[in-house]
């Protein structure tokens, strides 16, 4: 009785993997019947119609079963079962050949496709008869570059890899050691899994691929956008660095944000939008509030940090509060618990207003009388402390300033008075 491929299907699956569709092995082979991941995307849009990752495709035993029947059908119904079983793990038809991966001969691996399928030829295509009579059969360049797990753009995209190509097609080499010896490759050292994944997609199915890549080209810059990075021409190239790498190397949120934090910019005459105009705001209302003048450069350095998830808003709030704590040591204690320099000056803004005539919003903790009070030395002990207000205010009644006030033309026309009633003289 004639062998179906069902039942030949049945050897490979068993011979393969046990029949286990989530196994994935460590060159890279993937499911029940050990397809290479870099053939995943162009076989599944052959068998399906569409495109799918090595993970979409470990998880769906349904799409395994219809690539099989694809691919392994196709060499089934040109090849035979012996044919067809030569092909699968060795790139070319002849089941006698000399070729091995290492532990099996390709008749060894033939052979025991056979005896899981049920041992019988079958009736497709032209079957070797173990007699070793049957030549192999010569594959387009396309067809080599697919028996070896990629597409043959790709190894014509890179010298070094066409060299070895060139080589391995001379040399008919099998799947296995074409894949031993592209590892040692400069080009395979230096692109992660999923960069060769991706570069074998560009090449096999570049639709898809563009379409993945315009994908994230958007996702680059809605990112952009929510951390205040403004379009410019400068930015699409940083942007286009980015969309490459989130498709070709797996980029994370994270990944994105550390990358186009690098780019945020802060002047006087550039306030960003988005995050990090928001984080901008909080650091200097800070700052002011805790007497602190930072640069620019400082600024934009912070604000980098933060946007790149380094560092945080309450991180470089912390440094303005250490420079706080140095300008104002008296305070140290009340600023750790969370008040602020223009907290502690509060009282002495509000008897500077009153004694002054000076509206109240005209003061701050940066005016040099307030700084003056807020770092006051005692000139009997010379120990830094806190200015008693009733001390601070008969400062200010030493300034030129109050001499102007209502307050002191009041008080000389009271002592005026005083002295006149002292002596008897009426006002």
């Amino acid at each position: 009785m004639a062998l179906t491929f069902e039942q030949f299907k049945a050897g490979i699956r068993q011979v393969e993997s046990g029949g286990n569709y989530s196994v994935v092995n460590s060159v890279g082979a993937v499911g029940a019947y050990q397809v290479m991941k870099s053939n995943i995307p162009s076989w599944t849009k052959q068998a399906l119609g569409y495109s799918m990752t090595w993970q979409q495709f470990r998880d769906s035993p349904a799409a395994q079963d219809k690539v099989a029947d694809k691919i392994l059908g196709g060499f089934f119904n040109k090849y035979g079962a012996e044919g067809a079983a030569s092909m699968w793990f060795s790139g070319q038809p002849n089941p006698n050949s000399s070729a091995s991966d290492g532990g099996n001969t390709v008749r060894q691996y033939v052979d025991k496709v056979m005896s899981a399928s049920g041992g019988q030829p079958s009736t497709g295509g032209s079957t070797s008869t173990g007699t070793n009579t049957q030549k192999a059969t010569s594959m387009t360049p396309a067809e080599t570059a697919e028996s070896y797990g990629y597409v043959q753009g790709l190894f014509n995209s890179s010298p070094e890899l066409k060299g070895l190509f060139d080589k391995a097609v001379k040399g008919q080499w099998t799947a296995q050691k074409f894949q031993a010896s592209l590892r040692d490759t400069t080009w395979f050292k230096t692109h992660s899994q999923s960069e060769r994944d991706f570069l074998t997609l560009q090449f096999g199915d570049p639709a898809t691929a563009s379409a993945k890549y315009k994908q994230a080209v958007t996702q680059a810059w809605q990112a952009a956008a929510t951390m205040g990075i403004k379009v410019s021409t400068a930015m699409n190239s940083k942007i286009s660095a980015a969309a490459y790498n989130i498709v070709a190397k797996g980029w994370s949120s994270d990944d994105l944000k550390n990358y186009l934090g690098q780019y945020v910019q802060f002047s006087p005459t550039n306030h960003p939008g988005g995050q990090a105009g928001q984080d901008i705001d909080t650091l200097q209302q800070y700052s002011y509030n805790m007497g602190i003048k930072n640069s620019d450069s400082w600024y934009q350095t912070q604000l980098r940090n933060i946007e790149r998830g380094t560092s945080s808003v309450e991180d470089a709030q912390n440094a303005i509060r250490k420079q706080a704590e140095s300008m104002f040591p008296t305070w140290t204690k009340q600023l750790e618990a969370g008040q602020t320099v223009s907290d502690l000056a509060s009282p002495y803004m509000q008897s500077m207003s009153q004694i002054l005539e000076v509206a109240p919003g005209s003061i701050n903790v940066f005016d040099p009388t307030i700084k003056k009070a807020l770092q006051f030395k005692d000139p009997k002990t010379g120990q830094t402390s806190a200015q008693p207000i009733w001390d601070f205010e008969n400062t200010l009644r030493e300034d030129p300033r109050w001499k102007q006030t209502k307050n002191a033309q009041d008080s000389v026309m009271q002592n005026a008075h005083q002295v006149l009633s002292d002596f008897g003289l009426a006002y």
